[in-house]
């Protein structure tokens, strides 16, 4: 069983509403748990921050499931890799506000998303769904 993070940038056609967020939510956890599918969501303005992780074969097929969902305009893959452990073994789909994270957290990740040779933040991603200052 090869285990695989996906980490990536989306851009919503329209805003989201709080219940749209809230219905998004609970699709995705439940789409998630029944693949075996763990990850954390970042929302801030009309952007998507996701990272899922799972079976090779299971993140594939729910990132197809996001490629083919009408309400992104934009899909940017930052980060894909090989992972020995998951990160977030306990969350079918963790969520955190942007409002709710510190700022140079969330700088250093929008700044490197913007920079094609570099590498993506992972840790800084983490550190986000881990510290609540």
């Amino acid at each position: 069983m090869i285990l695989v993070s996906k980490t990536y940038l989306s851009r919503a056609n329209s805003p989201f509403k709080a219940t749209d967020l809230e219905a998004l939510l609970q699709t995705c956890r439940a789409n998630n748990t029944t693949v075996n599918v763990t990850g954390a969501l970042l929302h801030h303005n009309q952007y998507f921050l996701q990272l899922i992780e799972g079976e090779e074969q299971q993140v594939g097929h729910i990132y197809r499931r996001i490629e083919q969902d009408p309400r992104h305009e934009i899909l940017s893959i930052l980060f894909e890799d090989e992972i020995s452990a998951r990160f977030f073994p306990d969350w079918s789909m963790g969520y955190r506000e942007a409002e709710t994270i510190h700022s140079d957290a969330l700088n250093r990740i929008l700044e490197s998303a913007k920079m094609a040779g570099e590498r993506f933040p992972i840790s800084d991603f983490l550190l986000m769904f881990g510290n609540e200052d």
